[in-house]
């Protein structure tokens, strides 16, 4: 995650000690800026040990100040061990200067996120927001969600409380194309109910626009006083729709904006509509224009190009795009995801002779190629492909893993069940994941309906059975013993 600093930016300010820095050692730091910008680091640090032996170093913070920042900055990028240690050791006290840059901050949070010190972590979180948020804005996303997951693996409540408040602050705003508070909000509104705070969860939750967290939200029996029994989904997607377009002009050379504009018209049921927008940037995407998030979104873009094939009812398309899709690699290795939605999509269109083909490059998964919950998406896709083509026994065995495994993806051992016709089970595995807190709202959404794809083509049977799943009284019981589900026939989905 380190941000390396323009040199421009490592050696502002002026000088401040006793005396001014020696001509010497201008004339070593010449030699350090010219190797930090080629970049040269060991030279950077050879000319760096050079002028902490000098009296400059000790009597100009300035330049004490400058070789810290350099010191860390290259010493972070080694391999060994106690080179980062140094580094961080360095950041520390660069970091506490007056006018050092944000690299040395990045060395310092990434040292402390690495070694899983979290309260440290969450401190220099809060000093970064308070004494230089426009650095906060600029860090990835990506990281600070993956923070947010480890310190609630590690059971840290108080210490992701302090964390997401300073995300779902008006302060705060990710200068990412896409990028949005929201699901700090989302995460911070539930910690505050959770700690009985439901007025400071309340204020939180009037600040959410994005229709899918508050879809998810208005399923939580706390929140209805605030968000209301009647949500109109459809009016709330079209208000974020017209909000998800001004991203689009903000970052005009990026891919992200137009995928969220996309989805958000297929969700409200005009997937030509979606299909025109993405085709705005499709030479871009097929050419080499320097799309600024390229890395990150193209294959987005063409797993939203299946998508919204998909619903306009053009099955081969859908399949083209995701199969251009799963062949972009990550790294030098397989592309997981895309190769599952695949293969997903492959059996809900009633080739799960395809589906299973598909999967075979993942064979090995579990060895470390997926995480977790992508293995029981691998699990949960050739399993319910094997017991349509009759093999039983490796359906049978996909079956078993998801079961022993239930809590890296709780709701594939449901569809698994359904897709063999198992509504006794579906239901006693739905109804336990509704008695489960950190289970329900997955449940809930999967028991509520919206509006069908306006095409023809025919439903996976899944989606026969989850009726069915849905109709029965124990299962609706349990349900409106948490909460409730929502339905096409309350006006309030999609």
């Amino acid at each position: 995650m380190l941000e390396m600093l323009t040199l421009a930016a490592l050696i502002a300010g002026t000088w401040a000690g006793p005396i001014e820095p020696s001509p010497s050692a201008m004339a070593e730091l010449e030699k350090a800026t010219t190797a930090f910008d080629e970049p040269n680091c060991p030279a950077v640090l050879e000319s760096v040990n050079r002028l902490k032996a000098t009296p400059d170093y000790k009597q100009n913070d300035w330049v004490r100040r400058v070789l810290l920042e350099f010191s860390a900055l290259c010493l972070s990028q080694s391999s060994q061990e106690s080179d980062k240690a140094q580094a961080y050791a360095e950041a520390m006290l660069a970091s506490d200067m007056q006018g050092s840059g944000d690299g040395v901050w990045g060395v310092r949070l990434d040292r402390e996120v690495r070694t899983k010190d979290w309260p440290a972590a969450v401190t220099s979180f809060e000093r970064v927001a308070a004494e230089r948020p426009l650095y906060l804005n600029r860090v990835p996303l990506a990281w600070l969600n993956y923070i947010d997951l480890q310190l609630r693996r590690a059971d840290q409540t108080a210490l992701r409380r302090r964390y997401l408040a300073l995300f779902a602050d008006s302060s705060y705003w990710p200068e990412e194309p896409g990028g949005s508070t929201e699901g700090f909000r989302y995460r911070y509104a539930l910690l505050l109910a959770d700690a009985g705070e439901q007025e400071k969860a309340d204020a939180i939750a009037r600040l959410l626009t994005n229709p899918s967290l508050l879809m998810s939200l208005s399923l939580d029996p706390r929140f209805r006083p605030v968000l209301g029994d009647d949500l109109n989904l459809r009016a709330v997607t079209e208000r974020y729709l017209t909000q998800l377009r001004t991203q689009v002009g903000r970052f005009p050379n990026a891919i992200r904006p137009v995928i969220d504009v996309a989805e958000h018209q297929r969700m409200l049921g005009r997937p030509q509509d979606a299909l025109a927008t993405l085709r705005t940037i499709e030479p871009a995407i097929k050419g080499d224009a320097p799309l600024s998030d390229r890395d990150d979104n193209v294959i987005w873009w063409w797993d939203q190009m299946s998508r919204a094939h998909r619903a306009a009812g053009d099955v081969p398309a859908a399949v083209a795009a995701l199969r251009t899709a799963s062949a972009i690699k990550e790294g030098n290795a397989v592309n997981v995801s895309h190769t599952i939605n695949l293969a997903n999509l492959q059996l809900n269109t009633g080739d799960p002779a395809g589906a299973v083909e598909t999967l075979l490059p993942l064979a090995g998964a579990g060895d470390g190629t997926a995480s977790p919950y992508g293995v029981m998406q691998i699990v949960g896709v050739r399993g319910c492909a094997s017991h349509r083509l009759g093999r039983q026994a490796v359906a049978d065995a996909d079956l078993a893993y998801a079961r022993a495994h239930i809590d890296d993806a709780p709701g594939t051992l449901t569809q698994l069940q359904l897709c063999r016709g198992d509504l006794d089970g579906a239901a006693a595995s739905m109804i336990a994941r509704l008695e489960n807190k950190d289970q329900r709202h997955g449940a809930l959404e999967e028991l509520s309906t919206f509006n069908a794809p306006p095409n023809t083509l025919p439903r996976d049977p899944v989606v026969a059975e989850l009726g069915k799943l849905r109709a029965r009284p124990d299962v609706q019981a349990a349900a409106r013993a948490t909460s409730t589900f929502r339905s096409r026939a309350s006006n309030t989905a999609l």
